[in-house]
């Protein structure tokens, strides 16, 4: 399940009321991940290890020869800028360059159902719910120690295969 919280945005001079996407806890390590991936695969931890840490690199090659890189069942990734102007075309050129940035776009599928479409974005499971985060207050502390989170419990994977 994923988790959402309340907040409260100006909207036309007026207060209203939306909510937002939240992670908890720290992000997953990529030791947690060659082992959940070790553990539904054939390969060993150290051979995921190994592939996740050439990874970047391999697409940075690709996508500074102007490239875009495409991972099946996730997405695309290529860079996008930021950037000044100018008024005269000759003036254009690197230098306006501010900034850039690995723009992500995950894969989609469309189906279609008679006349109605239907998008699947990859990484977005049919039957994901949601649930308000509603975050531990802050006590101030009292000393004896009593105050400990309790830690959020880690997700078993799925080996058993696709869902969609």
């Amino acid at each position: 399940m994923a988790f959402i919280k309340k907040i409260r945005r100006k909207w036309q001079n007026q207060q209203k009321w939306t909510v937002t996407a939240v992670t908890q806890d720290k992000p997953v390590s990529t030791d947690e991940l060659c082992k959940y991936i070790a553990d539904s695969t054939t390969a060993s931890k150290g051979d995921v290890y190994n592939v996740l840490m050439a990874l970047p690199k391999i697409m940075e090659l690709f996508m500074k020869n102007g490239r875009s890189v495409k991972l099946e069942d996730i997405g695309t990734f290529r860079y996008t800028v930021t950037a000044g102007m100018v008024d005269n075309e000759a003036d254009a050129d690197e230098s306006l360059i501010r900034d850039v940035k690995v723009q992500f776009t995950p894969e989609r599928t469309v189906t279609a159902v008679g006349k109605q479409r239907i998008v699947r974005r990859a990484l977005v499971p049919d039957s994901l719910t949601w649930e308000i985060y509603d975050k531990p207050s802050k006590k101030k502390p009292s000393g004896d120690g009593g105050d400990t989170p309790t830690p959020t419990p880690t997700p078993t994977p799925d080996p058993g295969g696709d869902e969609g």
